[in-house]
């Protein structure tokens, strides 16, 4: 099958590089120094952090306006607050028979892309599990061990008929794949650890080692968990009964970096945009539609929107 990634930042650059190491046909959309490094050197370099690793992958690499091409699967990489820019794009190249399959930090984002593209394509739901930086112009890192993708139809949306091979490549590549009946419990258990981390961290300015150290910090991080999984219950698609998410999220916490910090709160950090819209405004709207108080996401909104909750108030 021929795979295109859009997004050339950190996560979509792995994704390609591994793909195409894996022997995929695979192109990876990009631009500025990123795609004109990776030209110039003829690959992509990768480091694999866990091992102490870099490789140079040959990668083949295209802009917006270059890519002519039919794919088979578009793999969407880029941050959800840059959907709207490639909307063009997916129209240009998709058919019909075209997997549309978004990795991004959202909960229903793949009927959002159904809902805005003007050609028919078949547009699924994915969420991956990985930890990656771009660290200068063709030059990624994978900084810990784990790769997971998740992938399904999107609520409401058709079946997959691709989703085994998409699989079988996502393997091939190095990623455990899986293959989901409920996209939204899969975006829901993700959020339950991500949405989660990035909440308390902007909340607070706080580090991961400086929640799990204070008891005020770390309360408040579990009630948000408490509010994913209620979120969860109340939409229909509770958390599996043998999945204690309160307790994997402290061995998780407790096992990675004590400094480390989420993408999001880098860049909020930065000041640079985020996606505060996907990882705190939905899921607390969701909630609030179905019931749930959402306390302490609404106190994460106000963040960076005082109004966003004065119409629950």
């Amino acid at each position: 099958m021929k795979y295109l990634v859009v997004g050339g930042g950190a996560m979509g650059s792995v994704i390609a590089a591994y793909m195409a190491r894996a022997g995929k046909d695979v192109t990876l959309l990009t631009r500025g120094k990123h795609l004109e490094t990776i030209r110039a050197n003829g690959a992509l370099e990768v480091h694999y952090a866990p091992d102490d690793k870099t490789d140079q992958v040959p990668v083949a690499v295209a802009s917006e306006e270059e890519y002519d091409e039919k794919p088979d699967v578009v793999i969407i990489a880029t941050k959800a607050y840059s959907l709207e820019s490639i909307y063009p794009l997916l129209d240009r190249i998709s058919t019909p028979e075209t997997v549309i399959l978004p990795l991004m930090n959202a909960l229903t984002i793949g009927n959002e892309i159904a809902d805005a593209m003007t050609q028919p394509a078949t547009v699924a739901q994915g969420v991956a599990y990985v930890a990656c930086e771009l660290v200068a112009p063709g030059r990624c890192k994978h900084k810990e061990a784990f790769f997971r993708i998740v992938l399904g139809a999107r609520p409401g949306g058709p079946a997959i008929e691709l989703a085994p091979a998409i699989r079988q490549d996502l393997e091939d590549m190095g990623a455990t794949a899986e293959i989901a009946e409920d996209m939204l419990q899969a975006a829901l258990l993700k959020f339950a650890r991500v949405s989660v981390g990035s909440a308390g961290m902007v909340y607070f300015r706080a580090s991961n080692a400086e929640i799990l150290d204070d008891p005020v910090k770390f309360e408040f991080s579990q009630t948000l968990t408490r509010e994913i999984i209620a979120v969860a219950e109340a939409a229909g698609c509770p958390f599996p009964a043998d999945f204690d998410v309160l307790a994997e999220n402290l061995k998780l916490a407790r096992s990675i970096d004590p400094n480390y910090k989420t993408s999001l709160m880098y860049d909020f950090l930065a000041g640079k945009p985020t996606e505060w819209r996907t990882m705190f405004l939905e899921p607390y709207r969701l909630g609030r539609s179905l019931g749930v108080p959402m306390t302490n996401y609404g106190k994460v909104v106000e963040v960076f929107d005082p109004t966003a909750t004065s119409a629950d108030a």
